[in-house]
């Protein structure tokens, strides 16, 4: 058997360890197919298809979990309406379904998915035991998970893309994920700039914490997660990865040391070999996942043509 021969058989494990971990759960209705034509929110050669083309998003999207972590209000509020404990996998399916369908899917499929996502936030509020309100369609907490992300993912791929956006693109990608809070109903301005996010994290600062409920998400995430071998691996060195792409003041709250992780001595070399050890399994990933499926759909549908109606 040639080489050729056996690359889709290597490939194929990646692909389903994927699947496996980023859909297993999904919103209802979310699909990249139809209406023909419709180039959705952004459409191609936008930042935010660039950017979330590519599998650095997942490191950033779980470095963005932790740093959203540090505001107590927003994680006891989860934390009384989903479990990461539970099923980490579907909780992370699920926020994956969602930011697919803002970035590639049509606007009707849009529209649906955020009148979804806004139902269940009506569920999520009540009184912290501090007395504090919550509330997950409050502007505040809105705006803070969607930052988060945003933030966090840029960084992530700023530090393990081949390619980073720069510049003014930058820019464009924070105008972009600013539309996901604006579209689950955000009134105040939410920040749309690279300067405006750095202005945003110095002002919430004095407002973050790290609380008990934070320290059990750190916990749980220096732990491996999966049913066998290669998947909890895998995990450990995302998870590790995570850590350390926290912002420093974000690894102070969480007393971390500057290679991300909790160790008795601080090693100056353990940051290096995270992102040594990251940059190449998420190169592997790139191999064995190919171009991305979901973007490949939307770009498919940009590119066809309506139908026409009976009635012309």
């Amino acid at each position: 058997m040639t080489m050729v021969a056996l690359v889709p058989d290597l490939r194929a494990p990646i692909a389903k360890g994927w699947n496996a971990a980023v859909g297993s759960a999904s919103l209802p209705g979310v699909q990249f197919t139809d209406p023909p034509g419709d180039p959705g929110l952004f459409g191609p050669g936008s930042a935010i298809w660039y950017v979330h083309s590519d599998v650095s998003t997942l490191i950033g999207g779980l470095s963005g979990l932790l740093l959203g972590g540090l505001h107590h209000p927003t994680l006891h509020g989860t934390n009384q309406h989903s479990s990461y404990t539970d099923d980490p996998l579907a909780r992370l399916g699920r926020t994956a379904s969602f930011v697919n369908a803002m970035t590639w899917a049509s606007v009707p499929v849009v529209e649906r998915t955020c009148d979804i996502v806004r139902k269940m936030h009506r569920r999520v509020h009540g009184t912290m035991p501090d007395g504090r309100p919550y509330d997950a369609n409050d502007d505040d907490q809105l705006i803070w998970t969607a930052m988060t992300q945003a933030y966090s993912i840029v960084r992530a791929h700023l530090r393990y893309h081949p390619k980073p956006l720069t510049g003014s693109r930058l820019d464009e990608y924070y105008s972009q994920y600013a539309q996901f809070a604006i579209k689950l109903g955000a009134t105040k301005p939410v920040p749309s700039t690279v300067e405006d996010v750095d202005d945003y994290f110095h002002d919430m600062r004095p407002q973050l914490s790290f609380a008990e409920e934070t320290a059990d998400l750190a916990e749980f995430f220096r732990r491996p997660i999966g049913s066998d071998p290669m998947t909890k691996s895998a995990s450990l060195l995302i998870n590790r990865a995570a850590f350390e792409s926290l912002p420093r003041w974000a690894k102070r709250l969480y007393g971390l040391h500057a290679d991300g992780w909790l160790e008795s001595k601080p090693r100056a070399l353990d940051a290096v070999a995270t992102r040594m050890a990251a940059l190449s399994f998420l190169s592997v990933l790139r191999w064995g996942l190919g171009p991305h499926a979901l973007q490949e759909q939307a770009l498919e549908r940009c590119r066809a043509v309506s139908a026409p109606s009976l009635a012309s």
